[in-house]
């Protein structure tokens, strides 16, 4: 299969076949190291607390949250072989499987749960937008941003793709000759990816500050 010309990479378009297999191992590979970094996060402190004789006096570090991330991970995992074998559909459906998962101690918020969440949706997102769904992948970066409340990656990162799935739409809309409305999507495209370099820039500056207080 020939690789899609710069210019419709560059546009953004739905519909467009990705960079290769080696990208696409890289992505998958990233999401499974979040899931694991937070897995491994969890293991080490349940350890700590056994130790220490005081493993139920904190929040839920347990081994129902330690089998929610390594399902995470393993739904993952699945998404990326899918994804590799050109089933998008598939991959998505995976993530929709992780995302509609039964999660541990629904009664509160659990920081590395709404992680693992915020960033499947935003990977389900890319991928409903390669498949050219513009609404799907929209639904899924909304939901996505419930989870991520606070200026960090996850948030940034699914702004960055809200403002992707602009831009795709407001190439899809000039192809249609609706150039009023495709300069709108295009609009809130660079609006969007403005909201989402702040938002990094604001990640880099607070681990800049905290690595110079550790100092």
């Amino acid at each position: 299969m020939s690789e899609p010309s710069p210019t419709a990479r560059d546009r953004g378009r739905p519909g467009v076949a990705p960079s290769g297999l080696t990208s696409r191992f890289t992505r998958t590979s990233a999401h499974v190291a979040l899931a694991f970094a937070a897995l491994l996060a969890l293991a080490l402190v349940l350890a700590c607390g056994k130790r220490e004789g005081h493993v139920d006096e904190g929040p839920a570090f347990d081994l129902e949250t330690m089998a929610y991330l390594s399902e995470a991970r393993a739904l993952h995992h699945q998404a990326g072989i899918k994804e590799d074998s050109g089933d998008l559909a598939g991959a998505v459906a995976a993530l929709g499987r992780l995302t509609s998962a039964a999660r541990p101690h629904p009664e509160r918020t659990t920081p590395e749960v709404e992680e693992v969440l915020a960033d499947a949706l935003a990977r389900r997102a890319e991928l409903e937008l390669r498949m050219g769904n513009t609404d799907a992948a929209l639904a899924s970066v909304h939901e996505g941003l419930r989870h991520a409340d606070a200026p960090t990656f996850f948030r940034g990162h699914l702004l960055e793709i809200e403002g992707l799935v602009e831009k795709a739409r407001g190439g899809a809309l000039a192809d249609a000759g609706r150039e009023g409305e495709a300069r709108a999507a295009r609009a809130r495209a660079i609006e969007l990816l403005d909201q989402a370099v702040k938002v990094q820039e604001g990640v880099i500056l607070a681990a800049l500050r905290d690595a110079g207080g550790d100092r």
